[in-house]
């Protein structure tokens, strides 16, 4: 039977080209040799036509997803169900649009019709990951302990974006920022978000500014790409801060914006032409809230394996969060998610905060860094160590041994520091702001067996001088390492219990409730190899 508007002939060639294109995965060619073939076909076509129309409406759909065209995937998807609701291929397609989008009860609800339909092993697990998908959005639940056991081999895990006890809101300091809205235990996740887009690269080079500028024009492709295919993607980026804006003029968001599961889809998500995108603002906007993925000792990234050590991206909603030297979150990178965390206990109402850049260096140096980032920190810490009048004099003249003093004695500088902290009975928590901006000195001190005989007995343990600085700055792999060691040592940090209660606590502060006990022991065993490796 020949095809209205077509003879079989056509048809059959029309079907061929679509296959070769398949093969060659370009997909904008795909959707329109498979438009010619749908537009062929007549609504009351017989059975056999209208198997066919639905199949090639379903491989359209497949098309349109992977050219981030979610709404023309969908419609082709009902199309195509409204001819034969138990058709499995849209059913799938359906389904799999609908995961990629984050609604994942209403995906579930697809790959179970489709179960029923071809009932295979493939798509049980479907709806089974649908589920985990669905409560890990509503809960912030996270577990990666079989991959980081398995050595993080294999693809990263499938995370789905969640958001916490949290909104935004003005921030006390100017502009606007991230608070909880209720009381908050060190290691409860409070953002899981997925990146608008990553630029990444291997730099040899860490200095080579023409291999950065190649990775940062990639993200700047990607996020402009992203932003045209989908208009919410772009009214998201628009929330942000350009850096210009007077900061008492700067809307508050609505927090349903950032839940996958309240929004729902309509013409508005429908692709829009690059011409109506403000580009200049889209860049202005990454100028200033971009995250590096490697900001170690301020963020984690897990499963890189050594290979990329450039990552760049915007995640929309951690972007709103604030810097502090004393912060009370820290990020975790687990492919293209990042995963926010408590680092410490919050309270409710409490703004939250995490570090952009390395908090464990000298108020001098991290106010150089927050100049860089077009801001001046005026967190607690920075405040006291700026303004203190009894320790200020002597921080400077051991600062500038700090910077200078390179292969000098930092035992020497260590038990200055304490001395001079225990005459001005400096208390314990502006001891831990100190410990933590010498904490280079600390380092190099526990590192060198000579200077730990030398001066072990007038400083405290490594173990203790490591739960002091987790005080301050939370979670760190530099400072769960020395706790570890310290730990291991025994140096007069406790009983058996007590000593493996801390370096849970600032395991949790560093990697966040992530994995399970055994994966935890893996990630510290990572840990201390790291530092083996580079004393190597």
């Amino acid at each position: 039977m020949a095809t209205p508007g077509l003879d079989d002939d056509s048809l059959q060639q029309l079907r061929s080209r679509a296959t070769q294109l398949l093969l060659k995965e370009n997909w904008t060619e795909y959707v329109a040799v498979c438009s010619l073939i749908i537009e062929a076909f007549d609504a009351a076509a017989a059975c056999k036509d209208r198997r066919v129309l639905c199949s090639t409406l379903a491989h359209r759909a497949d098309a349109r997803a992977r050219l981030g065209d979610a709404p023309g995937a969908l419609s082709d998807c009902d199309a195509a169900l409204a001819a034969d609701p138990a058709h499995a291929g849209a059913l799938l397609s359906k389904g799999a649009v609908l995961r990629g989008l984050g609604r994942y009860a209403r995906s579930a609800e697809c790959f179970r019709a489709a179960l029923a339909v071809s009932g295979t092993d493939e798509v049980r697990e479907m709806v089974e990951q649908c589920k985990r998908l669905d409560a890990q959005a509503r809960s912030g639940a996270v577990d990666l302990s079989e991959w980081v056991l398995a050595g993080f081999s294999g693809k990263c895990p499938d995370l789905a974006e969640h958001v916490g006890a949290v909104e935004v809101r003005r921030s006390a300091h100017g502009g606007r920022g991230v608070f909880a809205v209720k009381n908050i235990e060190a290691g409860a996740t409070l953002v899981i978000s997925k990146a608008v887009a990553i630029g990444r690269g291997v730099l040899p080079d860490a200095a080579d500014s023409g291999e950065k500028m190649v990775v940062w024009k990639d993200l700047v492709d990607k996020v402009l790409d992203a932003a045209e295919k989908c208009p919410r993607t772009a009214s998201l980026i628009y929330t942000l801060s350009t850096g210009e804006e007077p900061e008492d003029e700067l809307p508050i968001p609505d927090m349903a914006h950032f839940k996958q599961e309240t929004e729902e889809l309509d013409d508005s998500t429908a692709m829009v032409p690059k011409a109506s995108l403000d580009v200049d603002k889209i860049l202005k906007v990454l100028d200033v809230n971009c995250l590096t993925e490697d900001a170690a000792p301020s963020a984690n990234l897990l499963g890189s394996n050594g290979v990329v050590n450039c990552g760049v991206g915007l995640w929309i909603l951690p972007a709103f969060i604030n810097h502090s030297c004393h912060p009370n979150a820290r990020r975790t990178h687990v492919g293209d998610h990042t995963i926010v965390h408590a680092s410490r206990d919050i309270k409710a109402g409490e703004e939250i905060t995490f570090a952009y850049f390395d908090v464990l260096t000298p108020v001098s140096k991290r106010r150089e860094a927050a100049r860089a980032w077009g801001f001046e920190c005026q967190c607690d810490r920075c405040r006291f160590e700026a303004g203190d009048a009894i320790v200020g004099q002597e921080l400077t003249k051991l600062e500038n041994e700090l910077v200078n003093g390179r292969g000098g004695d930092m035992g020497a500088l260590v038990v200055r520091l304490e001395e001079k902290m225990r005459k001005s009975m400096v208390k314990e928590r502006r001891k831990a702001f100190l410990r933590a901006s010498f904490w280079s000195a600390y380092s190099a001190l526990f590192d060198s067996d000579k200077l730990v005989r030398k001066w072990g007995r007038r400083v405290p343990g490594e173990a203790a001088v490591a739960e002091s600085v987790a005080g301050a700055i939370g979670g760190n792999e530099s400072v769960l390492r020395a706790m570890l060691r310290g730990a291991d040592n025994g140096n007069g940090c406790g009983n058996r219990l007590e000593v493996e209660d801390k370096v849970v606590r600032i395991g949790r502060a560093t990697y966040g409730k992530v994995v399970k006990r055994q994966a935890m022991r893996a990630l510290f065993r990572l840990t201390l190899d790291a530092d083996s490796n580079k004393c190597l």
